[in-house]
């Protein structure tokens, strides 16, 4: 059976296995990184407490992770913006309402979408991020007269080369039997290159999530690079369908 290499956790019930199944595909996880406490566990806890935010813009699955555990009862949290659908699910699993704006789809939309809130203008807006996480939303709010209170909540780090959740995925990718390797995230880029050697000597197709970890990939030295029309599991599966057509 083809196989596709994921590079990140996979739960077994993922909707992302069963659109990748009805093209033919097998799911292989390959979880390149992983998520460890920031260094200042206290902070996000802190920043909500000072409280006087109009605004929170979480711009990953795992953003909205650890703001739901940050969260208190004493404290309700102001309104919730959204990059993606993806974000705005875990959200609502943590029991938290959030705003997904048409169209928003990475950093740089969100903040194009807050900049255009009437609302929101010259207002305080928090940001939970990764340590070492991209930085254009909060440069777009800031150039625009937002004021924001960026928190780093968690630290994303590479898996280990021998790590054995990885190894199989490894090997088909060094080996080029994967028929496809889908990438979730600018950070998943250079632990996969930690993991498996230069890009630009692997075969198999790439497919991006989006258009931030397209650029990524493509400078890595990725050389086939398809990008998903959304970030969901039907956008990815129609991308990976136009770099893999079955056996």
């Amino acid at each position: 059976m083809a196989i596709a290499v994921l590079t990140r956790e996979v739960d077994p019930q993922s909707a992302y296995i069963a659109a990748l199944s009805e093209l033919g595909l097998e799911v292989v996880a390959m979880p390149v990184t992983h998520t460890v406490p920031p260094r200042d566990p206290a902070a996000l806890g802190r920043a909500l407490e000072h409280g006087g935010h109009a605004a929170v813009a979480v711009t990953s699955a795992r953003a909205a992770a650890v703001l739901a555990a940050a969260r208190s009862p004493h404290h309700p949290l102001p309104e919730v913006w959204a990059v993606g659908p993806a974000t705005r699910r875990a959200l609502a699993a943590a029991g938290i309402a959030s705003h997904h704006p048409a169209g928003a789809h990475d950093g740089t939309t969100l903040a194009q979408a807050m900049i255009a809130e009437p609302r929101l203008a010259g207002r305080r807006v928090l940001v939970p991020r990764a340590e070492d996480g991209r930085e254009e939303l909060m440069s777009i709010l800031r150039s625009a007269g937002l004021e924001v209170v960026d928190v780093v909540a968690y630290r994303t780090v590479p898996a280990s080369a021998d790590d054995p959740a990885i190894a199989r995925g490894r090997e088909l990718v060094i080996t080029d039997q994967a028929s496809v390797i889908c990438v979730f995230a600018p950070s998943q880029v250079a632990a996969l290159v930690a993991a498996v050697g230069p890009l630009a000597a692997i075969r198999v197709p790439f497919v991006a999530i989006g258009d931030t970890t397209g650029a990524v990939l493509r400078e890595a030295g990725a050389v086939i690079v398809v990008v998903a029309t959304s970030p969901t599991p039907e956008g990815l599966a129609g991308a990976v369908s136009a770099v893999y057509q079955g056996p």
